[in-house]
Protein backbone atom coordinates (compact mmCIF):
# COMPACT_ATOMS: atom_id res chain seq x y z
CA UNK A 1 0.00 0.00 0.00
CA UNK A 2 1.31 3.43 -0.93
CA UNK A 3 1.49 6.41 1.38
CA UNK A 4 -1.52 8.71 1.34
CA UNK A 5 -1.38 12.43 0.74
CA UNK A 6 -4.20 14.90 0.70
CA UNK A 7 -5.26 15.38 -2.91
CA UNK A 8 -7.97 18.02 -2.55
CA UNK A 9 -11.44 18.41 -1.11
CA UNK A 10 -12.74 16.93 -4.36
CA UNK A 11 -11.03 14.60 -6.83
CA UNK A 12 -12.46 14.35 -10.34
CA UNK A 13 -11.48 11.15 -12.15
CA UNK A 14 -11.44 12.01 -15.85
CA UNK A 15 -10.45 15.17 -17.70
CA UNK A 16 -12.85 15.24 -20.63
CA UNK A 17 -15.53 17.88 -21.14
CA UNK A 18 -17.72 16.42 -18.39
CA UNK A 19 -14.91 16.13 -15.84
CA UNK A 20 -13.49 19.59 -16.52
CA UNK A 21 -16.93 21.23 -16.44
CA UNK A 22 -17.84 19.51 -13.17
CA UNK A 23 -14.49 20.51 -11.66
CA UNK A 24 -14.99 24.14 -12.65
CA UNK A 25 -18.53 24.22 -11.26
CA UNK A 26 -17.54 22.61 -7.95
CA UNK A 27 -14.50 24.88 -7.55
CA UNK A 28 -16.77 27.91 -7.90
CA UNK A 29 -18.19 27.04 -4.47
CA UNK A 30 -14.77 27.46 -2.89
CA UNK A 31 -13.72 23.81 -2.62
CA UNK A 32 -10.27 22.69 -3.71
CA UNK A 33 -10.50 20.44 -6.75
CA UNK A 34 -8.01 18.28 -8.63
CA UNK A 35 -8.70 16.53 -11.94
CA UNK A 36 -6.83 13.29 -12.61
CA UNK A 37 -6.66 12.40 -16.31
CA UNK A 38 -5.13 9.12 -17.50
CA UNK A 39 -3.94 10.65 -20.81
CA UNK A 40 -4.33 14.28 -21.86
CA UNK A 41 -7.30 16.39 -20.87
CA UNK A 42 -9.94 16.54 -23.58
CA UNK A 43 -8.13 14.13 -25.91
CA UNK A 44 -10.40 11.10 -25.66
CA UNK A 45 -14.17 11.12 -26.36
CA UNK A 46 -14.36 14.92 -26.22
CA UNK A 47 -11.91 15.38 -29.08
CA UNK A 48 -13.34 12.47 -31.07
CA UNK A 49 -16.95 13.69 -30.92
CA UNK A 50 -18.85 15.56 -33.61
CA UNK A 51 -19.82 18.39 -31.27
CA UNK A 52 -23.53 18.15 -32.10
CA UNK A 53 -26.16 19.65 -29.80
CA UNK A 54 -29.15 17.56 -30.79
CA UNK A 55 -31.59 16.51 -28.05
CA UNK A 56 -34.50 16.06 -30.46
CA UNK A 57 -32.43 14.30 -33.08
CA UNK A 58 -30.72 11.93 -30.65
CA UNK A 59 -33.58 11.08 -28.25
CA UNK A 60 -35.79 8.10 -29.07
CA UNK A 61 -38.83 10.00 -27.80
CA UNK A 62 -40.15 12.02 -24.88
CA UNK A 63 -38.72 11.24 -21.47
CA UNK A 64 -36.10 12.17 -18.92
CA UNK A 65 -33.19 12.15 -21.40
CA UNK A 66 -34.99 14.49 -23.79
CA UNK A 67 -35.96 16.85 -20.97
CA UNK A 68 -32.36 16.94 -19.73
CA UNK A 69 -31.05 17.51 -23.24
CA UNK A 70 -33.46 20.35 -23.95
CA UNK A 71 -32.54 22.08 -20.71
CA UNK A 72 -28.85 21.70 -21.45
CA UNK A 73 -29.30 23.03 -24.99
CA UNK A 74 -31.03 26.10 -23.55
CA UNK A 75 -28.06 26.59 -21.21
CA UNK A 76 -25.44 26.45 -23.95
CA UNK A 77 -25.45 30.14 -25.06
CA UNK A 78 -24.76 31.42 -21.54
CA UNK A 79 -22.32 28.57 -20.88
CA UNK A 80 -20.34 29.30 -24.06
CA UNK A 81 -20.25 33.02 -23.22
CA UNK A 82 -18.96 32.29 -19.71
CA UNK A 83 -16.22 30.05 -21.05
CA UNK A 84 -15.18 32.70 -23.58
CA UNK A 85 -15.06 35.37 -20.88
CA UNK A 86 -13.10 33.19 -18.46
CA UNK A 87 -10.70 31.53 -20.89
CA UNK A 88 -10.53 33.71 -23.98
CA UNK A 89 -11.48 30.69 -26.11
CA UNK A 90 -14.53 30.80 -28.38
CA UNK A 91 -16.16 27.37 -28.77
CA UNK A 92 -17.97 28.52 -31.95
CA UNK A 93 -21.51 27.77 -30.82
CA UNK A 94 -23.80 27.49 -33.85
CA UNK A 95 -27.53 26.98 -33.49
CA UNK A 96 -28.33 26.82 -37.19
CA UNK A 97 -30.41 23.66 -37.09
CA UNK A 98 -30.17 20.00 -37.95
CA UNK A 99 -31.78 18.48 -41.03
CA UNK A 100 -32.89 14.85 -40.88
CA UNK A 101 -33.02 13.65 -44.47
CA UNK A 102 -35.14 10.84 -45.97
CA UNK A 103 -33.41 9.70 -49.15
CA UNK A 104 -36.03 7.04 -49.99
CA UNK A 105 -39.78 6.67 -49.61
CA UNK A 106 -39.50 4.00 -46.93
CA UNK A 107 -37.50 6.37 -44.70
CA UNK A 108 -40.15 9.09 -44.61
CA UNK A 109 -42.59 7.43 -42.13
CA UNK A 110 -40.02 7.38 -39.33
CA UNK A 111 -39.37 11.09 -39.88
CA UNK A 112 -43.11 11.75 -39.77
CA UNK A 113 -43.39 9.84 -36.52
CA UNK A 114 -40.51 11.84 -35.04
CA UNK A 115 -42.12 15.08 -36.14
CA UNK A 116 -45.39 14.09 -34.47
CA UNK A 117 -43.90 13.41 -31.05
CA UNK A 118 -41.67 16.47 -31.24
CA UNK A 119 -44.68 18.70 -31.91
CA UNK A 120 -46.66 16.97 -29.14
CA UNK A 121 -43.74 17.72 -26.82
CA UNK A 122 -44.15 21.41 -27.61
CA UNK A 123 -40.99 21.70 -29.70
CA UNK A 124 -40.44 22.98 -33.23
CA UNK A 125 -39.91 20.81 -36.29
CA UNK A 126 -40.39 21.82 -39.92
CA UNK A 127 -41.39 19.30 -42.61
CA UNK A 128 -39.77 19.95 -45.98
CA UNK A 129 -40.77 18.17 -49.17
CA UNK A 130 -38.27 17.65 -51.99
CA UNK A 131 -38.91 21.06 -53.55
CA UNK A 132 -38.52 22.80 -50.19
CA UNK A 133 -35.28 20.94 -49.61
CA UNK A 134 -33.93 22.31 -52.88
CA UNK A 135 -34.82 25.86 -51.91
CA UNK A 136 -33.79 25.81 -48.26
CA UNK A 137 -30.70 23.56 -48.23
CA UNK A 138 -29.56 23.22 -51.86
CA UNK A 139 -26.30 21.52 -50.91
CA UNK A 140 -28.14 18.54 -49.48
CA UNK A 141 -29.42 15.72 -51.66
CA UNK A 142 -32.95 16.48 -52.88
CA UNK A 143 -34.28 13.34 -51.28
CA UNK A 144 -37.92 12.57 -50.55
CA UNK A 145 -38.36 14.76 -47.49
CA UNK A 146 -36.53 16.41 -44.65
CA UNK A 147 -37.27 17.30 -41.06
CA UNK A 148 -35.57 20.48 -39.86
CA UNK A 149 -34.93 20.83 -36.14
CA UNK A 150 -34.25 24.58 -36.18
CA UNK A 151 -33.02 25.07 -32.60
CA UNK A 152 -30.29 22.43 -32.72
CA UNK A 153 -26.67 22.90 -33.72
CA UNK A 154 -23.06 22.28 -32.76
CA UNK A 155 -19.97 23.54 -30.97
CA UNK A 156 -16.30 23.12 -31.76
CA UNK A 157 -15.56 20.17 -29.50
CA UNK A 158 -11.81 20.54 -30.02
CA UNK A 159 -11.90 24.11 -28.75
CA UNK A 160 -14.20 23.13 -25.88
CA UNK A 161 -11.59 21.40 -23.66
CA UNK A 162 -9.24 24.36 -24.13
CA UNK A 163 -12.00 26.70 -22.99
CA UNK A 164 -12.94 24.46 -20.09
CA UNK A 165 -9.31 24.04 -19.07
CA UNK A 166 -8.78 27.80 -19.06
CA UNK A 167 -11.96 28.43 -17.09
CA UNK A 168 -11.12 25.63 -14.64
CA UNK A 169 -7.60 27.01 -14.14
CA UNK A 170 -9.11 30.40 -13.38
CA UNK A 171 -11.40 28.78 -10.81
CA UNK A 172 -8.38 27.25 -9.08
CA UNK A 173 -8.73 23.67 -10.37
CA UNK A 174 -5.53 21.64 -10.66
CA UNK A 175 -5.39 19.32 -13.67
CA UNK A 176 -2.90 16.45 -13.52
CA UNK A 177 -2.40 14.60 -16.79
CA UNK A 178 -0.92 11.16 -17.34
CA UNK A 179 -2.25 10.03 -13.97
CA UNK A 180 -4.19 6.77 -14.04
CA UNK A 181 -6.58 5.99 -11.20
CA UNK A 182 -6.73 2.29 -10.26
CA UNK A 183 -9.16 2.20 -7.35
CA UNK A 184 -11.48 4.06 -5.06
CA UNK A 185 -10.51 4.11 -1.40
CA UNK A 186 -13.12 3.98 1.33
CA UNK A 187 -13.37 3.92 5.10
CA UNK A 188 -16.53 2.05 5.91
CA UNK A 189 -19.26 3.56 3.75
CA UNK A 190 -17.42 6.83 3.06
CA UNK A 191 -14.97 7.68 0.29
CA UNK A 192 -11.53 8.66 1.47
CA UNK A 193 -9.77 9.10 -1.87
CA UNK A 194 -8.22 7.13 -4.72
CA UNK A 195 -5.28 4.86 -5.39
CA UNK A 196 -3.25 5.69 -8.49
CA UNK A 197 -1.77 3.22 -10.93
CA UNK A 198 1.65 3.68 -9.32
CA UNK A 199 0.29 2.78 -5.87
CA UNK A 200 0.24 6.29 -4.46
CA UNK A 201 -2.89 7.31 -2.57
CA UNK A 202 -4.61 10.67 -2.71
CA UNK A 203 -7.16 11.61 -0.06
CA UNK A 204 -10.38 13.52 -0.68
CA UNK A 205 -13.83 13.92 0.81
CA UNK A 206 -15.56 13.60 -2.56
CA UNK A 207 -14.67 11.66 -5.71
CA UNK A 208 -16.50 12.51 -8.93
CA UNK A 209 -16.34 9.63 -11.40
CA UNK A 210 -16.20 11.17 -14.89
CA UNK A 211 -13.91 8.72 -16.66
CA UNK A 212 -16.20 8.09 -19.63
CA UNK A 213 -15.87 4.65 -21.19
CA UNK A 214 -13.24 3.71 -18.59
CA UNK A 215 -15.51 4.41 -15.60
CA UNK A 216 -16.63 0.83 -15.03
CA UNK A 217 -13.08 -0.46 -14.66
CA UNK A 218 -12.36 1.34 -11.40
CA UNK A 219 -11.75 -1.06 -8.51
CA UNK A 220 -13.76 -0.41 -5.35
CA UNK A 221 -17.07 0.66 -6.86
CA UNK A 222 -20.06 -0.27 -4.68
CA UNK A 223 -21.64 -2.22 -7.54
CA UNK A 224 -20.87 -3.18 -11.12
CA UNK A 225 -21.11 -0.08 -13.32
CA UNK A 226 -22.04 -1.28 -16.83
CA UNK A 227 -20.47 1.53 -18.81
CA UNK A 228 -18.87 0.10 -21.94
CA UNK A 229 -16.96 1.59 -24.88
CA UNK A 230 -18.74 1.91 -28.22
CA UNK A 231 -16.17 2.86 -30.83
CA UNK A 232 -16.92 5.52 -33.40
CA UNK A 233 -14.86 6.39 -36.48
CA UNK A 234 -15.12 9.75 -38.28
CA UNK A 235 -13.54 11.48 -41.25
CA UNK A 236 -13.00 15.08 -42.30
CA UNK A 237 -13.62 15.97 -45.96
CA UNK A 238 -12.81 19.23 -47.69
CA UNK A 239 -14.19 20.53 -50.99
CA UNK A 240 -11.74 23.40 -51.60
CA UNK A 241 -12.53 26.52 -53.55
CA UNK A 242 -16.09 26.86 -52.36
CA UNK A 243 -18.07 28.30 -49.53
CA UNK A 244 -19.95 26.09 -47.09
CA UNK A 245 -21.68 23.22 -48.86
CA UNK A 246 -24.47 23.07 -46.31
CA UNK A 247 -25.79 25.46 -43.68
CA UNK A 248 -27.14 22.95 -41.17
CA UNK A 249 -25.98 19.59 -39.91
CA UNK A 250 -27.42 17.01 -42.33
CA UNK A 251 -28.21 13.50 -41.11
CA UNK A 252 -29.38 10.41 -42.99
CA UNK A 253 -29.87 6.83 -41.87
CA UNK A 254 -26.23 6.17 -42.77
CA UNK A 255 -24.29 9.22 -41.54
CA UNK A 256 -24.29 12.80 -40.36
CA UNK A 257 -22.42 15.61 -42.11
CA UNK A 258 -21.35 18.57 -39.98
CA UNK A 259 -20.25 21.83 -41.65
CA UNK A 260 -17.09 23.24 -40.10
CA UNK A 261 -15.53 26.65 -40.61
CA UNK A 262 -16.43 28.96 -43.49
CA UNK A 263 -15.29 26.85 -46.45
CA UNK A 264 -16.06 23.41 -47.77
CA UNK A 265 -14.83 21.50 -44.70
CA UNK A 266 -17.20 18.95 -43.18
CA UNK A 267 -16.92 16.21 -40.58
CA UNK A 268 -18.63 12.92 -41.32
CA UNK A 269 -19.58 10.32 -38.75
CA UNK A 270 -19.87 7.91 -37.32
CA UNK A 271 -19.52 4.17 -37.04
CA UNK A 272 -20.88 2.35 -34.00
CA UNK A 273 -18.71 -0.63 -33.11
CA UNK A 274 -18.79 -3.02 -30.15
CA UNK A 275 -15.07 -3.88 -30.23
CA UNK A 276 -13.94 -2.92 -26.74
CA UNK A 277 -10.99 -0.54 -26.60
CA UNK A 278 -9.64 -1.52 -30.03
CA UNK A 279 -8.15 1.65 -31.47
CA UNK A 280 -7.61 2.75 -35.04
CA UNK A 281 -9.51 3.61 -38.18
CA UNK A 282 -10.12 1.23 -41.06
CA UNK A 283 -10.15 1.76 -44.80
CA UNK A 284 -13.55 0.05 -45.03
CA UNK A 285 -15.12 2.43 -42.50
CA UNK A 286 -13.60 5.46 -44.20
CA UNK A 287 -14.96 4.34 -47.58
CA UNK A 288 -18.41 3.71 -46.15
CA UNK A 289 -18.53 7.09 -44.42
CA UNK A 290 -17.42 8.88 -47.57
CA UNK A 291 -20.00 7.10 -49.73
CA UNK A 292 -22.76 7.91 -47.24
CA UNK A 293 -21.63 11.54 -47.11
CA UNK A 294 -21.79 11.85 -50.91
CA UNK A 295 -25.33 10.46 -50.85
CA UNK A 296 -26.27 13.15 -48.31
CA UNK A 297 -24.30 16.03 -49.87
CA UNK A 298 -23.48 15.26 -53.52
CA UNK A 299 -20.82 17.97 -53.88
CA UNK A 300 -18.64 15.96 -51.51
CA UNK A 301 -17.86 13.62 -54.42
CA UNK A 302 -15.02 15.99 -55.31
CA UNK A 303 -13.79 16.45 -51.73
CA UNK A 304 -10.51 15.13 -50.43
CA UNK A 305 -10.11 13.35 -47.11
CA UNK A 306 -8.08 15.39 -44.63
CA UNK A 307 -8.25 13.32 -41.48
CA UNK A 308 -9.69 10.19 -39.91
CA UNK A 309 -10.02 9.45 -36.21
CA UNK A 310 -11.78 7.29 -33.67
CA UNK A 311 -12.98 7.44 -30.08
CA UNK A 312 -14.96 5.55 -27.47
CA UNK A 313 -18.44 6.61 -26.42
CA UNK A 314 -19.40 5.61 -22.86
CA UNK A 315 -22.60 3.59 -23.27
CA UNK A 316 -24.98 2.10 -20.69
CA UNK A 317 -27.54 -0.70 -21.11
CA UNK A 318 -30.52 1.68 -21.01
CA UNK A 319 -28.92 4.50 -22.99
CA UNK A 320 -29.08 6.95 -20.07
CA UNK A 321 -26.14 8.60 -18.32
CA UNK A 322 -25.21 7.75 -14.75
CA UNK A 323 -25.51 10.88 -12.66
CA UNK A 324 -25.55 11.75 -9.00
CA UNK A 325 -24.48 10.61 -5.53
CA UNK A 326 -23.96 6.94 -4.84
CA UNK A 327 -26.39 5.68 -2.19
CA UNK A 328 -23.96 3.12 -0.76
CA UNK A 329 -20.66 5.00 -0.75
CA UNK A 330 -20.98 8.48 0.66
CA UNK A 331 -18.83 11.00 -1.20
CA UNK A 332 -18.83 9.12 -4.52
CA UNK A 333 -20.64 11.08 -7.22
CA UNK A 334 -21.21 9.69 -10.71
CA UNK A 335 -20.98 11.76 -13.91
CA UNK A 336 -20.54 9.26 -16.71
CA UNK A 337 -22.27 7.16 -19.38
CA UNK A 338 -23.35 10.05 -21.63
CA UNK A 339 -22.92 7.96 -24.80
CA UNK A 340 -23.63 10.22 -27.85
CA UNK A 341 -24.72 13.23 -25.80
CA UNK A 342 -21.68 14.17 -23.73
CA UNK A 343 -21.06 17.52 -25.41
CA UNK A 344 -24.75 18.43 -25.35
CA UNK A 345 -25.14 17.51 -21.67
CA UNK A 346 -21.96 19.18 -20.42
CA UNK A 347 -23.59 22.35 -18.98
CA UNK A 348 -26.48 20.63 -17.21
CA UNK A 349 -24.29 17.81 -15.91
CA UNK A 350 -21.87 20.29 -14.35
CA UNK A 351 -24.75 22.16 -12.71
CA UNK A 352 -26.40 19.03 -11.31
CA UNK A 353 -23.16 17.51 -10.07
CA UNK A 354 -22.08 20.73 -8.35
CA UNK A 355 -25.46 20.88 -6.61
CA UNK A 356 -25.11 17.28 -5.49
CA UNK A 357 -21.61 17.88 -4.12
CA UNK A 358 -22.98 20.88 -2.24
CA UNK A 359 -25.49 18.59 -0.52
CA UNK A 360 -28.55 19.60 -2.54
CA UNK A 361 -29.12 16.83 -5.12
CA UNK A 362 -31.71 17.75 -7.74
CA UNK A 363 -34.83 15.54 -8.06
CA UNK A 364 -34.10 15.25 -11.79
CA UNK A 365 -31.18 12.97 -10.96
CA UNK A 366 -33.55 10.16 -9.96
CA UNK A 367 -33.94 8.92 -13.56
CA UNK A 368 -30.16 8.62 -13.93
CA UNK A 369 -29.26 7.25 -10.48
CA UNK A 370 -26.46 4.67 -10.27
CA UNK A 371 -28.50 2.32 -8.10
CA UNK A 372 -30.68 1.39 -11.07
CA UNK A 373 -27.96 -1.11 -11.93
CA UNK A 374 -28.04 -2.78 -8.52
CA UNK A 375 -28.87 -6.51 -8.55
CA UNK A 376 -32.41 -7.26 -7.49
Amino acid sequence: MGSEERGADVIVVGGGAIGLACARAVAASGRSVVVLERARAGEEATRAAGGMLSPLGESPGPGALLDLGLESLAAWPAFAAELRDQSGVDVDLRLEGKLLLALAEDQAPSLQARREWIVRAGQRAEWWDGAELGRREPGAARGVAGLLLPQEGQVDNRALPKALRGAADRAGVRVREGIGVAALLARGTRVRGVRLDDGAELGADVVILAAGAWSGGLVGLPRALPVRPVKGQMIALDAPGSGPLIRTVVETDACYVIPRGTGGLVWVGATSEEVGFQRGTTAAARRALRAAAVCAVPELARARELEAWDGFRPATPDGLPVLGPDPDLHGLVHATGHYRNGILLTPITAHLIASAVAGAPDPRLAAFAPERFSAH
